[in-house]
């Protein structure tokens, strides 16, 4: 492991050794690949782990699609589904080391769990507050907003 590397974790927009392609959203978005790196939204503001659904687990990462971001929320999509087992909650752990539990507002964030079936990904979801949410604290455009 390069010691540049330590302490990010594999997702979208904060991806080591993988460039955000646009099967994860336009490009223009920052890549966190070092501590350094944290500077908008920084630290406090960047998700670094979370509960993510049992039925949408499919690879090794959590991707937030950046679609429409921000200003265009006829586009947004739900890539992969974070968890909702908190009493219709899930958990954020920030780069800074605080977390939170996140209470979802709107029902397409929380489909109903199927046991042993796959969930389907990159799902059109406009409007979605809870989209919106993750995005705000998963990157920035190069350069601003």
């Amino acid at each position: 492991m390069d010691p540049s590397d330590r302490g990010l974790p594999k997702r979208s927009h904060c991806n080591i050794g993988r460039c955000v392609g646009r099967l994860f959203g336009p490009s223009g978005f920052r890549v966190y690949k070092k501590l350094s790196d944290l500077t908008d939204p920084g630290p406090t503001k960047t998700w670094a782990f979370l509960d993510e659904r049992e039925d949408s687990v499919n690879d090794g990462e959590f991707v937030v699609g950046m679609f429409g971001y921000p200003d265009q929320p006829q586009q947004w999509m739900m890539v992969d589904y974070p968890a909702s087992y908190h009493n219709a909650a899930g958990g954020f752990s920030f780069a800074d080391g605080h977390s939170e539990i996140k209470k979802w507002k709107d029902g397409r964030t929380m489909p109903r769990l199927r046991p042993g079936q796959g969930l389907a990904l990159n799902v059109p979801s406009p409007r979605n507050q809870d989209v919106f949410w993750m995005m705000e604290r998963s990157t920035r455009k190069v350069g601003g907003r």
